[in-house]
């Protein structure tokens, strides 16, 4: 094609593209989405792994593992296996780089991943058989490869990566291969979310909480030394989380110090502390800290109202412990007026009122709790949201299933 051919189709495309706003739209719209391409190996699509299968596999896994409920921090990078309306007209057009150098004039790479699963080795199983007569002989009996998922890709924040995953082989389930690697995917581009994930992943199956400690271990290690750091604050609250779990309050106490020592303005810390302050009996420190959120001297540390509820109802159960139940009732009041839909906020109101002598209210609001429990959610980097917490102090918390009728 002569220079001035694609001089012209270039600018026609530019024109087409620039009129229909189709590439300002795809910068904004989709500059928080990851899309992903996958190629498979022959052996692979052999068991009927297409190349459509990985995606679907790969991005459900990858939307399961950000979608981690969480009250301070949201998916900055969506999964997707749908191109955006401006790459599919290029590439319709057969104009692809054009694309992208427009998208370079405008100072945007939009993400991108692609996944490759490699089978290395392939050999053969051999079943050797003995006749009677002392011949041998050998059958093949299936064929084996190492496979490994190999993934490349951009992302404005991360940069350039490169991930491999690999140790499983075709006899074995490749399903986990491709959730494997979307794991690493999403450690490597949210690392905070991915933690977070395999964190409640492994305390709802009751497994052992040793890799996903040492994979946060890893995460801070890797951290910048300042002495104010967001992102390693998350993630020094997370592993006080996983003290908790594992019943150990010292390490818990450290993690959550460290916490608000990394971050003093996120209230997660603050509160985790105050928790753990009333679950020990110490209830005068942990009205003191809630109050950090919910009272700030200066200026909020949160507007978040679910949080901000849950500063209210630990106030109140440290209250209600010092036998101030009035103090606590207006702390429950407030609490519940920040977060209408609570189902805890009852349950520890009720237990208030019946430590008051007051059965009837109790029981009332223990019927408020019930009815609130269809919003019940498990929030893992919030102690109060993740824990019930327990009257005495020597008694191991636990973590919180759905409603409860006894404390």
């Amino acid at each position: 094609m002569d220079p001035a051919t694609l001089a012209a189709l270039y600018t026609a495309f530019y024109t087409a593209l620039g009129t229909l706003g189709l590439v300002a739209a795809d910068t904004y719209i989709n500059a928080n989405t990851m899309y992903l391409e996958t190629t498979v190996s022959e052996g692979v699509k052999e068991e009927g792994y297409e190349p459509e299968v990985v995606d679907g596999i790969f991005v459900a896994e990858a939307k399961k593992i950000t979608s981690t409920p969480s009250l301070v921090a949201a998916p900055k990078i969506q999964s997707s296996k749908t191109v955006p309306v401006s790459a599919a007209l290029a590439k319709a057009a057969g104009l692809e780089s054009a694309l992208v150098a427009l998208q370079g004039l405008m100072g945007f790479i939009p993400p991108k991943m692609v996944a490759s699963i490699i089978a290395e080795d392939q050999k053969q199983r051999v079943q050797v058989v003995q006749s009677s007569n002392g011949g041998v002989s050998e059958h093949v009996v299936g064929e084996e490869a190492d496979l490994k998922l190999v993934l490349t890709g951009y992302d404005p924040q991360t940069g350039y990566f490169y991930v491999t995953v690999e140790g499983r082989t075709a006899d074995e389930d490749v399903d986990e291969l491709i959730k494997d690697a979307a794991f690493e995917a999403v450690l490597k581009l949210e690392p905070y979310l991915a933690l977070l994930y395999r964190v409640n992943e492994r305390a709802e199956a009751g497994e052992d909480l040793a890799p996903a400690r040492k994979l946060i271990d890893e995460a801070i290690a890797a951290q910048p030394g300042a002495i104010v750091h967001k992102h390693r604050a998350l993630l020094e609250n997370l592993r006080g989380i996983v003290a908790l779990l594992e019943q150990n309050q010292i390490l818990a106490r450290q993690d959550f110090s460290r916490a608000i020592a990394s971050d003093p303005n996120q209230p997660v810390g603050f509160l985790n502390l105050a928790f753990l302050e009333v679950h020990e009996d110490h209830y005068q420190e942990a009205i003191r800290l809630a109050e950090k959120v919910i009272h700030p001297k200066m200026w909020p540390v949160t507007t978040d109202p679910v949080l901000r509820a849950s500063g209210y109802t630990i106030k109140g159960v440290a209250e209600t412990e010092m036998g101030d139940y009035r103090a606590a009732g207006e702390s429950f009041r407030n609490a519940v007026a920040l977060n209408p839909k609570s189902s805890e906020v009852y349950v520890y109101w009720a237990r208030m009122l019946r430590k008051a002598g007051r059965p009837a209210e109790a029981a009332e609001k223990f019927d408020m709790a019930r009815q609130n429990s269809i919003h019940f959610e498990n929030f893992p980097e919030m102690a109060l949201l993740y824990f019930w917490l327990t009257e005495k102090g020597q008694v191991p918390l636990e973590r919180r299933l759905g409603m409860v009728e006894e404390l």
